[in-house]
């Protein structure tokens, strides 16, 4: 059992498209295993992706979900969260959040891998920020029989995912958990992602010096033990002993949280290049490769200056143009594509014949083995 959170201190580099093609190469690959993926951003683009894109309306999919009664989404989980833990109402049903999006989806879709879960996305997110943000903080327990609320207002609520993934990991005996995130660093939203996963896929852009920089910046915000969110995890652990009870003087179990490992760095959006005496997508572009060079060397800066092994994996994966554009408009991944086939894209045609002939098969190979070379590592 392993989960993984998606996150780029950086937008516009297919962070969201990188999480939806890892997590349905992961489940095709591993036909045993659950594999579930929890939408953490309020864009919601792995929900839209996963409830059918835009041609079949994977938004209103979206919305249908949050107006639904109950509302199985994320947002109504950290709501309950919020309103039941403090209080001594106790853990809401994580399991009630899952849904299979197969279920959900247009007859005309797609279908996606059988063993594919979700716990969707919600465009309010971000409402429920204030409430995880501004938790009250109790006054000291005292009296000669102490009672009352204590636990620390700010690591609480940074607890409420991994308890949703822990209780994923009781119910199902081999699952793989992939969280996608909102970019920001300072949302509260994406320290829970950040504290829920075992593990972290970073990732940037080999033409983007920004979307590098936001990788080593990354670092620190997450490993800086002065700053970073390991250290702010420490503090209020020392602070704030356990147990912990809840308004009602019953004992609060919390998951143990720590900020996941970095695993991988992905070079995404690579241009491909036919190394001398090669076939075509043998390498990347000499800049990007030159580029890859030089991120590694300063992730591993980074890493030596805060005492950290240089035990991650480092991998890229291509540009994937307008096959990117086709599976994101359709709500589904590479390993569809079919030579030969037609297929629906938001232009004035509104369709895209996937040639049989010319440059375009040894392309889709390439895409679909590049990505199956990296999922292989996780």
């Amino acid at each position: 059992m392993t989960s993984y959170v998606t996150w780029a201190n950086k937008g516009g580099i297919g962070k969201s498209t990188l999480s939806f093609q890892l997590a349905l190469k992961y489940a095709r690959l591993n036909t045993n295993k659950k594999v579930i993926i929890i939408d953490m951003s309020p864009q919601c683009d792995v929900s839209r992706m996963l409830l059918g894109g835009g041609h079949f309306n994977g938004e209103q999919k979206i919305l249908d979900r949050m107006t639904s009664n109950p509302r199985l989404t994320i947002y109504r989980y950290l709501e309950a969260c919020v309103n039941d833990v403090p209080s001594g109402r106790g853990w809401p049903d994580s399991l009630s959040y899952l849904i299979e999006p197969n279920s959900f989806r247009d007859e005309n879709a797609e279908k996606l891998p059988d063993n594919i879960s979700m716990v969707c996305g919600d465009f309010d997110l971000e409402r429920v920020t204030h409430s995880l943000d501004n938790l009250p903080q109790p006054q000291p327990r005292g009296g000669r029989v102490p009672s009352g609320a204590h636990y620390s207002a700010y690591l609480l609520p940074r607890t409420f995912l991994r308890k949703m993934v822990e209780d994923f990991e009781r119910e199902y005996r081999d699952v793989t958990i992939f969280i996608d995130t909102d970019p920001y660093y300072s949302v509260v939203t994406t320290h829970l992602g950040l504290l829920a996963a075992d593990r972290l896929i970073s990732a940037y852009s080999p033409s983007s010096q920004a979307s590098q920089y936001a990788v080593y910046r990354s670092l620190e915000f997450l490993y800086d033990p002065n700053y970073g969110l390991v250290q702010e995890v420490n503090t209020q652990r020392a602070i704030y002993g356990t147990p912990w009870f809840d308004s009602l003087n019953n004992i609060i179990t919390t998951p143990n949280i720590s900020v996941a490992n970095l695993y991988m760095v992905v070079s995404n959006m690579n241009t491909p290049q036919a190394g001398r005496g090669q076939p075509p997508y043998s390498q990347p572009q000499k800049l990007h490769r030159q580029s890859q060079q030089e991120v590694i060397s300063r992730i591993n800066d980074t890493l030596s200056s805060l005492g950290i092994a240089h035990d991650y994996v480092h991998d890229y994966l291509w540009d994937l143009k307008r096959l990117g554009l086709i599976c994101d408009y359709n709500g589904f991944d590479l390993a569809t594509i079919q030579l030969g086939e037609n297929y629906a894209e938001p232009s004035d045609d509104g369709n895209y014949y996937v040639n049989t002939t010319g440059g375009t098969p040894i392309q889709l190979s390439s895409y679909n083995a590049r990505i199956e070379t990296v999922t292989s590592k996780l």
